[in-house]
């Protein structure tokens, strides 16, 4: 979504008559903004406007080795590989996103297959108010006894 509102302010932007509008696209929060790279560091903005139309420069980050990292996503499709599994179809990002899947393998973020749940036919609020996603988390979190501890 992110992408899409820096786009149409690209587009906004172009005319003398539209122009004056692009300052209401530039109300989102730096937060916001780092979805477009998926930024983690303030350090993949140095020397950078936020809402500056730019490639993909971030620096790639490892998740903690002594964290256990799950990672669910849902999508409106049924079946695998469903045109809405490449789109925002749960409403926020593609499924390969949620997933910490990335097409530049350093970016990637590795979480094993057996630690990744794919919520089919359900957008981003079912995740947690349908009972199969609500369930998956539910068995990760009381599997958490077993979490090694960071000492």
């Amino acid at each position: 979504m992110e992408r899409g509102g820096q786009s149409l302010d690209l587009m906004i932007g172009k005319s003398p008559y539209t122009a004056p509008f692009t300052r209401i696209g530039r109300v989102r929060s730096a937060g916001i903004t780092d979805l477009r790279h998926g930024n983690v560091l303030d350090a993949d903005w140095e020397a950078f406007d936020r809402f500056e139309h730019r490639e993909d420069v971030r620096r790639a980050e490892s998740l903690p080795e002594h964290v256990r990292s799950y990672a669910i996503a849902g999508t409106t499709g049924t079946g695998v590989g469903d045109l809405t599994d490449r789109t925002p179809g749960a409403g926020v990002v593609p499924v390969n996103s949620a997933l910490g899947v990335h097409e530049r393998s350093d970016l990637a973020l590795r979480i094993p297959a057996t630690r990744q749940w794919i919520g089919r036919g359900m957008n981003h609020f079912d995740l947690l108010g349908r009972p199969e996603g609500y369930g998956w988390i539910r068995d990760r979190l009381d599997a958490s006894d077993d979490l090694p501890t960071r000492r």
